[in-house]
């Protein structure tokens, strides 16, 4: 058995120790072996980046021979005794399962088994639409920050170089293997930064600096739009605008700008119960039964759904809410009253097929942008919250 352990950059560690919290506990993990199912297959390669004496180092070992797996398992995992937290990439699909699998083969007690887990494909891949990233791979999320890899195999590529080595120990070969390993360490180090964006709807708002400011559309029209500036929690790796349904970010470093369009005008409040109301055609709104008995019969007649309504004018501020849910959302505690400009109003694209872009439908609601709410910072962040999560999403 082979093993190897090396310093990692100065550089490398301070940006994902920027990135994440309490790494002097944590360990990167990932794993090369000889096919996919742990029946069949052999954990011939383990390479993992931890904090050791005081440095971040990474550590390689690797089983010169198939008879060499269980010696392997067996000292990376009192390597790393102690360790709390495991970050890997997609490991939760293959790398800790097989892992487990193996020290199962062997009756080992398995390293990986009590600590913390955090994939970061998991993490990241719900933005792929938003980031237009090409795919969510490894080498992919690297090259979208701007590295470009030396090593130019795939894991499925070094098993034949695996098996040639076994027979030649051409050296060679092994600075193959363990360079496409290392590389696989030290990317998984550099897209943490990439948390950045899971970590968008963590934003905290300016209240001091939020304002509806005066506007115009493409089409010329005088409006009003929201400009809420936020500090993020984590910078981001790149700059980031994104724009759906009237709203607008634009983000770099630590901060950045939500724009959202405001309604001026007249809007409904809906009321869920609908049977406990009488509609009044000529006034054009709902009032409770026990009221509407001291109105002529005339004027008056049962509510629906579509007239269950009361109408209010002022300035407003959308929400996007899930279509066809079943029971409030917090949004619509949070921002009450809602508004609509009409019953059932729905929206978004419907999921598509043949690989197309799938988004979710929703219904705009609207809340009073007041006074009040301009000035509550809890309020302003839990709305940039909302936003970003939307825009995310589309």
């Amino acid at each position: 058995m082979k093993t190897r352990t090396e310093p990692i950059s100065q550089s490398l560690t301070a940006l994902a120790k920027a990135c994440a919290d309490g790494l002097s506990d944590a360990v990167f993990f990932d794993i090369e072996t000889t096919g996919l199912s742990p029946k069949s297959a052999v954990l011939y390669l383990i390479g993992a980046a931890f904090e050791e004496e005081g440095r971040f180092v990474l550590c390689q070992y690797l089983a010169e021979d198939l008879s060499e797996e269980e010696a392997l398992l067996s000292a990376f995992s009192e390597r790393i005794s102690g360790k709390k937290r495991l970050f890997h990439f997609n490991g939760t699909t293959f790398d800790v399962p097989f892992f487990q699998a193996r020290c199962r083969k062997y009756g080992l007690p398995c390293a990986l088994a009590e600590m913390e887990q955090t994939d970061l494909y998991r993490q990241i891949s719900p933005f792929k639409n938003a980031l237009k990233l090409p795919s969510c791979r490894l080498k992919a999320l690297e090259e979208f920050l701007g590295s470009h890899r030396a090593d130019p195999f795939t894991g499925g590529q070094l098993i034949a170089l695996y098996q040639e080595y076994r027979g030649s120990r051409d050296e060679r070969l092994l600075a193959a293997m363990l360079l496409h390993n290392a590389d696989d360490i030290r990317g998984m180090l550099s897209v943490l930064s990439m948390l950045a964006y899971p970590a968008l709807a963590g934003a905290e708002a300016e209240p001091d600096r939020t304002e509806l400011a005066s506007c115009t559309d493409y089409a010329g029209n005088a409006g009003k739009e929201l400009l809420l500036p936020v500090r993020l929690t984590l910078p981001l790796p790149r700059p980031l605008a994104l724009h759906a349904d009237g709203v607008f970010f634009s983000g770099n470093g630590c901060s950045g700008l939500l724009k959202a369009p405001v309604f001026c005008g007249e809007l409904k409040h809906f009321y869920p119960d609908y049977k406990n109301y009488s509609y009044l055609p000529e006034e054009d709104c709902a009032i409770h039964r026990s009221v509407a008995i001291y109105v002529d019969k005339a004027h008056r007649v049962p509510a629906t759904p579509e007239t269950c309504y009361t109408r209010r004018s002022g300035e407003f501020l959308p929400l996007f809410l899930p279509a066809g849910g079943k029971g409030d959302v917090p949004e619509e505690a949070l921002f009450s009253p809602l508004f609509f400009r009409q019953a059932k109003e729905r929206h978004g694209k419907a999921s598509g097929k043949n690989g197309s872009r799938k988004t979710e439908a929703f219904r705009e609601g609207y809340f009073e942008a007041d006074g009040a709410f301009l000035k509550n910072g809890s309020l302003l962040s839990a709305y940039a919250a909302h936003l970003l999560t939307h825009l995310l999403r589309n």
